[in-house]
């Protein structure tokens, strides 16, 4: 027995809107990466700071895999390719931001705005990730930005 079509759905719409925050009007993207590091944050401190890279790094990449299919599905469902309303791209994209960088107020705050600097600016291939098909356009570009941002940040981390 599968789960009912419409419960498919609804599943999809919760998990690519992040938790439904892309559904709150306005700009759905910063909402989405500071939802991020906000459940970063959190993470961080129930697990007194350790988070380890392998399970940081496994968590993107399932976020990712399912933002794909999520993505994909609200996309078909809305008759757009990238719906505003879907952020799990940026939360994947912020996620791997903070990759191997020490958690601090510091580091998060400036994180989040070098991220969406990228994933707003979006230098060259990240604009033309965009157009790849079947949710994958969707994410990997916000990935991308997220590569894109660590290096800055690791790079910011070595010079302080």
């Amino acid at each position: 027995m599968g789960i009912h079509p419409k419960m498919k759905k609804h599943i999809a719409l919760f998990y690519a809107t992040g938790c439904y925050i892309g559904l709150i009007p306005g700009i759905t993207g910063t909402y989405g990466s500071i939802f991020a590091t906000v459940c970063f944050y959190l993470v961080c401190r129930i697990s007194h700071n350790i988070i380890l890279p392998e399970l940081h790094l496994s968590a993107v990449c399932l976020i990712s895999l399912l933002g794909v299919l999520a993505a994909a599905r609200v996309a078909k469902d809305r008759g757009d390719e990238d719906p505003q309303i879907v952020v799990i791209d940026e939360v994947a994209g912020q996620l791997l931001t903070f990759v191997l960088l020490p958690v601090s107020g510091f580091n998060l705050i400036l994180g989040t705005i070098v991220f969406r600097v990228f994933d707003i600016w979006k230098p060259y291939p990240i604009r033309k990730l965009e157009h790849l098909r079947n949710g994958v356009g969707i994410m990997a570009d916000d990935l991308l930005a997220g590569v894109y941002a660590n290096i800055v940040m690791q790079l910011i981390r070595l010079i302080r």
